[in-house]
């Protein structure tokens, strides 16, 4: 099986979960998500450039920023026979960076024009621009046209499930599979196995 994946957006293209579905004997396409920026405009253009470039695939996955990237990506190319699998996707990004920062620092980064986040296990901090919320305001809901299965955990505290609840209602073709698991859903990605066939099988 071939697939591509897109990492989240504090991960790489060293990822476990890439490392996993290799080891899985799937041909794995990993997606360069920072080749053009770091804002969700940009990366959803990485993966165009990998499904035009390099497809067909049998299935597109993506995890967190990374699965938002790929919904937005496939609901660029509606007439393409696509299937995705999407990983904890961060629908309604934009909420979910004010949940986390709060009113007053979201508003000092517009003011200011950037914020500095430290994510884990990273020496540096990484500073970005306001633009990165004014690429991903547009692109926070996208359509999803193509069979579409969506993997979250119950505990999950990053991206809430009730965000991939409402993606999962307001798209035909979209099923939501629970696990009980947090957002890295490291414990669940057996669940993977059955969830791509039931995409190709749509």
């Amino acid at each position: 099986m071939r697939v591509t994946f897109a990492h989240g957006l504090w991960s790489s293209t060293d990822s476990s979960k890439a490392a996993w579905m290799r080891a899985q004997g799937w041909e794995v396409v990993t997606v360069n998500m920072r080749k053009h920026g770091w804002d969700q405009a940009s990366q959803t253009r990485a993966v165009l450039e990998v499904i035009d470039e390099q497809g067909p695939f049998d299935v597109l996955i993506g995890s967190s920023f990374g699965g938002l990237a790929t919904a937005n990506a496939a609901a660029q190319r509606p007439n393409l026979d696509l299937r995705l699998v999407l990983l904890a996707p961060a629908f309604g990004y934009p909420d979910l960076v004010n949940k986390t920062l709060g009113s007053d620092a979201m508003a000092l980064w517009e003011q200011t024009g950037t914020h500095a986040f430290h994510p884990p296990g990273w020496e540096e901090p990484i500073v970005l621009s306001w633009s990165f919320m004014e690429a991903v305001r547009e692109l926070a809901w996208p359509d999803l046209p193509h069979p579409t299965a969506i993997l979250h955990g119950s505990e999950d505290d990053i991206v809430p499930l009730s965000n991939s609840e409402i993606a999962a209602a307001n798209n035909d073709g979209v099923s939501l599979h629970v696990v009980e698991d947090g957002h890295r859903l490291h414990q669940s990605l057996e669940a993977l196995l059955p969830l791509t066939r039931l995409v190709m099988d749509a």
